[in-house]
């Protein structure tokens, strides 16, 4: 029944008012504060009247932080962290009388600066947001006013019903139903890389109610009206009709209407656009998630290692009260002297750890040998030093996506390049002798609906004596078989309607932009497969000419013209992997459907005896690496079509499970489909993959490559790829349909993986993930094989399998992609990485690291990630000991004193220390380097020492724990001995002259090659360290500071220093590391 309209003046309540009473007052009021999604259907009238009444702003809005809300949410975060929440605590505690123990500016002024750095960060990324958006939300774009005129309004001020125009080369400013375009077909190409990450670009088609108008202004007074379902954030879905008010005509909406925000018309002229969704109702900002936020593990060893701090203060606090004997409250003293050994807990470790990785990730995306690398998460590049597995998709990761044709194969010869002249010899003859589809039909015999039955039953292989045709067999010898095949249909027919349905079967459509050069052509599709098939059909003179909405022309091998009109097209997508198209042959009135995809969806429609044929040939071309892409006809009848068209618009104007009735109305003419051939290209393998492959394996890292194609083609590129060593054997795991069938073969596995590439299809992985107990078992053992290959893999099962290593492994992982299909794995993995290929930038702006090459993986790892983690391991260490050592020489003054709790340096000298005193000496060491870029990749191994975490254990910790004691007592002690009986201020001077002495000799310690920045930054710390005695005589006595002061501190220094530096050398001597060993070869 027709949804009754309302016209001007009407009170009764239409369906989309009744709606409105469904729902409840709380959402209603939700609604109108924009705090809850839109749950009803929208009714939108093209003259501007719509239901519901109000909508969401389309102003974007992308910012963090509100001016009210920044300082609390911002603190909120900070003080999650152990360090800051500590240090709060214990600034807060200086409030206290009876707890102070300095100068409240000596707690409080490291936290504030943290906070202050941290909240200007804060700041300025969200200004910059601000600013992004602010340009978005004042665009200007024009809507057509109920008077027929064109109006200029701001972005922001878009609302739901509006009609807006936009212009080539134009973002799309919220989610549109294109009602109207100036291109003839009706149709239009968009750019839709920032909403899905993919380059090729999407065919979208007008409504064909509004395109047919003559004037595109009229629109507005069509009496036409579109529901529209509730927003969601299914970008690759839509469900709606447009219903005629005059003639109750309904028409299906779905995805191939729409324009949603953020994509880009690309092709020529304008559109007019009926605004469906606005603002955070849009798809785009719908699926704007916040990606998880990934912690490296060197994070979470600091903060072990933090606690263990913690407790090692509360312990010597404690021990200086057991010394004291419990005298008096000294409950009181305990928290006093908690309170003076707060710094071994180093404020500033995280400020410099934030630091050091932005440096390092500077360094990462100006890198000129990795040239484009980007790196988009500077909290994590240490972790690349780290992997100790890497999940590798494979088309456009390990190979190029650059599609090379290289055979061509059918039932009863295969074409390769070599022997193209005679293909198109074949398909020459056959346009000479017929001016359409199916040539070999006699139209001068016989009905139309005989000669369907004859061209379906006895031409292939059924009965012949109904057959009036007559047909000679042609042979051809196949390269590498000596049988003949015997074909009732000539050959060079069915090479005609192969090459045929290349031209036709596709939504490429040709363009010629150029006024003065009418004969130039660029072919625009929404993939570049479409393209390649399109192009390879012109070089046998099969030429594309135009295609409109419901229209073709080619020119065929002998220059004559053919036209089709186009009565329905069905577009490739993921769910189906399958593209289909209905013409009908103006000259002949032949109707044909073409149908082409992936051999697992095409070996039921092809007819069942030409089925085993199909699956050979897919296996063969598969074999020898190349994809493959299986085509099929179909001879339809007036009556067949008409049935088949009645139940497809049945279908499209449903608003109930539309999809379900489409795809079955279609699948009803997916029968008795007559196989064509299959197409074989070649994807071509990235630049140096088989010796990146090889360097990471000898790093340590073990790749395994997850793929959806099939297993043939799988192991050709695990053998080209080197992912298969020539020693290895490859053990298969695939079309099992039993647990025990897998549990057998995991059983003769077992013992002998080390030697094995495993490989497994998608198909038994699911089976394996469905029990607890074999998925434990099946990754146990994987993770010992040198390579996985996992085919037929879903994107939702690389996902999953990335989790799995994980939690069987708990190693660091990483993923590798480059299509929309990766994310998932990319956003799993430890550390993603996004490669930017030719099916767009969705999984590099999902990464956590963007490359242009597979190449590049082993310079980002092996160069970066290895001194990236480490460089950072020793920094956290030094500044960890830079706290503790001050913290030893307070403990020690402490109990030398008569265990007094006052603190040994006060004010500026514990800010200086931590901060101008030590911070450039501190971070020269994210400078150094043990060895050269050309060793590295000489000797891979030498990554593998980073993966066990030896540059950071509680081992090193402890080492540093050491150094901190003896280093700190020896200071406090020896200037008790050296100096007997001076003053205070005396004890200050010497105590901090030698502590910033022996810090700067600690970081040419660690260092293992000397720069001349590194020389600079501890020049400079001296003299500003030597102006500050001058400037601060408050801290300093600078009338003792003679001659025998300069000796004793520099032999203080000297006991200090020296023997540790001493004993790590011998140390080196006696037990090279790998890195010595490199560096003396």
């Amino acid at each position: 029944m027709r949804q009754p309209l309302l016209e001007k003046g009407a009170t009764h309540q239409t369906e989309g008012e009744a709606k409105e009473d469904e729902f409840t007052c709380w959402y209603k009021i939700a609604r109108a504060f924009n705090w809850v999604k839109a749950r009803e259907k929208r009714m939108l009238w093209l003259g501007g009247k719509t239901y519901p009444r109000s909508y969401v702003s389309n102003k974007m809005n992308n910012q963090k932080y509100s001016i009210l809300t920044f300082i609390p949410v911002v603190l909120f975060n900070e003080f999650k962290f152990f360090f800051n929440m500590f240090f709060l605590l214990i600034a807060l505690s200086q409030l206290v009388p009876f707890l102070r123990v300095g100068f409240l500016i000596t707690y409080i002024g490291p936290l504030m600066f943290v906070l202050f750095i941290n909240m200007m960060k804060e700041a300025y990324d969200d200004f910059k947001r601000n600013l992004r958006d602010k340009e978005m939300n004042q665009k200007k774009h024009e809507i057509l006013t109920t008077s027929g005129v064109y109006k200029s309004i701001c972005s922001q001020s878009l609302k739901v019903g509006h009609i807006v125009k936009v212009n080539q080369n134009e973002r799309i400013p919220a989610d549109l139903l294109l009602l109207y375009t100036t291109e003839k077909s009706g149709s239009v190409f968009i750019r839709t890389d920032q909403l899905d990450g993919e380059t090729d670009w999407k065919l979208r088609k007008a409504v064909p109610q509004t395109q047919q108008i003559h004037d595109p202004t009229e629109v507005i007074n069509l009496q036409c009206f579109v529901r529209a379902e509730p927003p969601n954030d299914k970008i690759y879905d839509f469900l709606g009709n447009m219903e005629d008010q005059e003639t109750g005509h309904v028409e299906g909406l779905s995805l191939e209407n729409t324009l949603w925000a953020n994509t880009v018309l690309a092709s020529t002229g304008f559109i007019l656009g009926l605004v469906l969704y606005t603002g955070i109702e849009t798809r785009a900002q719908m699926n704007s998630k916040m990606p998880r936020s990934k912690v490296g593990l060197l994070d979470q060893e600091i903060n072990f290692l933090s606690k263990v701090l913690f407790a090692f203060m509360l312990t010597i606090a404690f021990l200086i009260i057991v010394l004291e004997g419990f005298d008096g409250s000294w409950y009181y003293k305990y928290f006093r002297f908690v309170l003076l050994l707060a710094s071994i807990i180093p404020i500033s470790l995280r400020v410099n750890l934030d630091l050091a990785k932005i440096y390092y990730s500077y360094c990462i995306s100006n890198d000129t040998i990795i040239e484009g690398t980007i790196a988009r998460n500077s909290t994590i590049p240490e972790e690349l030093g780290r992997i100790q597995f890497l999940l590798s998709d494979k088309t456009g990761t390990l190979t190029q996506n650059d599609m090379v044709f290289k055979k061509v194969s059918m039932e009863f010869a295969q074409f390769s390049v070599e022997t193209m002249d005679e293909l198109k010899a074949q398909l020459k003859e056959s346009c000479e002798q017929s001016s359409g589809p199916l040539g070999d039909l006699d139209l001068s015999q016989g009905s139309f609906d005989g000669q369907q039955a004859g061209i379906n039953g006895s031409i292939y292989g059924g009965s012949s004596h109904n057959n009036q045709m007559s047909f000679t067999t042609k042979k051809r010898l196949q390269p590498g078989k000596k049988g003949l095949k015997k074909h009732n249909r000539e050959q060079k027919f069915i090479v005609r309607d192969l090459i045929l349905a290349l031209t036709l079967c596709h939504n490429v459509t040709p363009v010629y932009p150029n006024k003065d050069n009418p004969s130039f052509k660029e072919l625009q599709a929404s993939s570049p497969d479409e393209v390649a098939l399109v192009k390879f059909a012109e070089s046998l003179d099969m030429e594309l000419l135009t295609r409109e909405e419901s229209y073709v022309k080619i020119k065929n091998a002998v220059g004559c013209i053919e036209e089709y009109d186009i009565l329905a097209n069905f577009p490739f997508t993921s769910a189906s992997k399958r593209m289909g198209i209905i013409l009908r042959h103006r000259s002949t009135q032949k109707i044909v459907f073409y149908l082409k995809g992936a051999d697992t969806v095409m070996n039921d429609p092809v007819k069942p005896f030409q089925r085993a044929t199909l699956v050979e040939q897919c296996e063969t071309l598969a074999m020898e690496g190349l994809r493959t892409l299986v085509i099929s006809q179909r001879l339809l009848t007036e009556a067949q079509y008409e049935e088949f068209k009645r139940r497809y618009s049945m279908a499209k104007s449903s608003m109930e499970n539309r999809e379900k009735l489409i795809q079955q109305a279609i699948e009803s003419i997916e029968v008795d489909m007559e196989y064509l051939g299959t197409t074989g290209v070649e994807d071509k393998l990235q630049e140096e993959v088989l010796s990146t492959i090889e360097i990471l394996r000898n790093a340590g890292i073990q790749v395994w490559m997850l793929t959806g194609d099939k297993i043939e083609t799988a192991k050709c590129i695990a053998i080209s790829t080197g992912l298969k060593e020539r020693k290895q054997e490859i053990f298969e795991i695939a079309n099992v349909t039993k647990e025990s069938m897998i549990k057998e073969a995991l059983n003769e596995l077992d013992g002998k993986i080390d030697k094995m590439m495993l490989l497994i299809d998608g198909g038994s992985l699911q089976i394996i993930l469905q029990s607890e107990e074999l998925e434990r078992r099946f990754f146990m053992i994987a993770k010992d094989a040198p390579s996985v290959c996992i085919c037929r893999c879903s994107p939702t099962q690389k996902a999953l399998v990335a989790k799995k290593i994980q939690q069987y492994t708990n190693k660091r992982i990483a993923c590798v992609g480059d299509g929309g299909n990766d994310v998932a794995m990319i956003q799993v993995g430890d550390v993603g990485i996004g490669i930017v290929g030719k099916e767009g930038m969705q999984a590099s702006l999902a990464a956590d690291f963007s490359i242009l090459k597979f190449k590049n993986l082993k310079h980002l790892l092996l160069w970066h990630g290895r001194h990236s983690y480490k460089r950072s391991a020793v920094l956290a260490q030094f500044v960890i000991h830079r706290g503790l050592i001050i913290s030893i020489i307070q403990a020690v003054f402490s109990i030398i004193f008569y265990f007094v709790a006052i603190p040994i340096y006060n004010g500026f000298l514990m800010m200086g220390y931590a901060t101008i005193y030590t911070s450039m000496p501190v971070f020269a060491l994210i400078l150094d380097q043990d060895v050269d870029l050309d060793s590295i990749m000489k000797f891979p191994p030498l990554y593998k020492t980073l993966q066990k975490g030896r540059s950071l254990n509680f081992k090193t910790f402890l080492i540093w724990v050491w150094i901190s004691i003896y280093q700190g007592s020896v200071i406090m002690l020896f200037s008790i001995i050296f100096f007997p009986g001076n003053s205070f201020v005396n004890i200050v001077s010497i105590t901090f002259t030698s502590l910033i002495l022996i810090e700067l000799l600690n970081v040419f310690t660690q260092v293992h090659r000397l720069r001349p920045k590194m020389l600079l930054a501890a020049l400079i710390t001296i003299i500003i360290y030597l102006s500050s005695i001058l400037f601060f005589r408050n801290y300093f006595d600078v009338s003792a500071i003679d001659r025998q002061f300069i000796i004793k501190v520099i032999i203080i220094t000297t006991i200090c220093w020296l023997p540790l530096h001493v004993l790590k050398k011998i140390i080196q001597l006696c037990w090279p590391s790998q890195t010595a060993k490199v560096k003396d070869s």
